[in-house]
């Protein structure tokens, strides 16, 4: 899911309409190094701008920790709108 998307959800969840304002990939670096390592904003950003379709799938593994299925995006969201209050 983009950061695109999930802005989105997040809107939708508020109900109300949230701003996704994008960055060059300079801007969002600079951004990120100051609380961030650098292998860890390169990685980051490696995956924001162009994820592997495997960076994408959920893994199996998430249902066998919790007990239970993944839950979307938009359900978590939904289920946490005070956070973004």
């Amino acid at each position: 899911m983009s950061p695109r998307q999930q802005t989105a959800a997040i809107g939708e969840a508020l109900g109300e309409e949230v701003r996704f304002v994008e960055q060059s990939a300079a801007q969002a670096r600079a951004r990120m190094l100051r609380f961030m390592p650098g292998q860890v904003v390169e990685s980051t950003l490696g995956i924001l701008g162009s994820p592997l379709p495997a960076e994408q799938r959920v893994s199996p593994d998430i249902a066998r920790l919790l007990g239970r299925p993944a839950r979307t995006f938009a359900a978590w969201a939904r289920d946490n709108t005070a956070a973004f209050a």
